[in-house]
């Protein structure tokens, strides 16, 4: 890692291990949980950074501490409808977290606002849908100003949430589907309340340590809490930044982790060791 990968930003959080189950029991509803070999239907289907596509931003003088207005313009070559944008952004040592939706203008320009916390270079992360399916592009961005180093701004009234976290299997392999199970709690009560984000419980967003892989996912049960299940299939092995996102009482919470994703042990000499992931 470039330095910690990343620091406690937003909320308390458990991290503890299962044993295996098909189910979990949330009152008379289950959070299904995928067979970890079952990875095709959760591995995000992108294209990263296409040719045929181009990307733009525009800003003026971008300053850590102040709060600056990104345009954003993309270009294809043909005449593909863009769809369900997001931009996601992060510091390069994943200590800094964001993640906009921006909006349409007049001039067929998307704006949206950002202010960097402190000087550094950030990772914009443009995701969209098209006809091809999701489309991902990536830019790197320097912000000046201050280098001091500085935690991400809490929210007023973080500090009455927690979160467990639960990871089925509890060790991770590339290729192969983990489950990540966030049980929310508010004020040391089960939260059962959770309002959707376009439609869904919890939004996740991924980055390997080398920001190789990138992965945008969602909740795919959107049962309201208190456990929120999200599945997916990191490609890479080595260290992975997580950072989830969920709705209460009109504002959005992040709750984020480190995982350490290892490759599959291969046969070795006519005996195979720790063959598959460990419950």
């Amino acid at each position: 890692m470039k330095t910690k990968l990343l620091s406690s930003l937003l909320l308390s959080l458990l991290l503890a291990a299962v044993p295996s189950h098909a189910q979990l029991d949330l009152e008379k509803e289950v959070l299904i949980i995928p067979d970890t070999h079952n990875e095709k239907p959760y591995i995000w289907k992108v294209l990263r950074n296409p040719k045929d596509y181009e990307l733009t931003l525009q800003y003026v003088d971008a300053a850590a501490g102040t709060e600056t207005v990104f345009s954003l313009d993309l270009r294809s070559k043909g005449t593909a409808k863009i769809d369900d944008l997001h931009v996601f952004i992060a510091d390069e040592d994943l200590h800094i977290y964001r993640h906009v939706r921006p909006v349409i203008s007049g001039d067929g320009k998307y704006r949206f606002n950002f202010k960097a916390p402190q000087a550094r270079k950030y990772r914009f992360e443009v995701v969209f849908k098209a006809q091809e399916g999701w489309i991902n592009l990536s830019k790197d961005v320097k912000i000046k100003g201050d280098k001091k180093t500085s935690e991400p701004e809490a929210k007023t009234g973080d500090e009455d949430y927690s979160v467990k976290v639960k990871l089925i299997p509890k060790k991770i392999y590339s290729e192969h589907v983990v489950t990540i199970v966030y049980g929310i709690m508010h004020k040391g009560a089960p939260l059962k309340g959770l309002e959707k984000i376009d439609g869904f419980d919890m939004h996740v967003a991924a980055w390997d340590e080398d920001m190789k892989e990138f992965i945008y996912t969602t909740s795919r049960q959107n049962l309201g809490g208190p456990e929120v299940a999200v599945s997916i299939v990191f490609m890479r092995a080595g260290k992975h930044a997580v950072f989830g996102e969920f709705k209460h009482n009109g504002i959005i919470r992040n709750v984020d982790l480190v995982v350490d994703v290892r490759n599959e042990p291969k046969e070795d000499s006519g005996s195979i060791y720790d063959s598959k992931p460990s419950y």
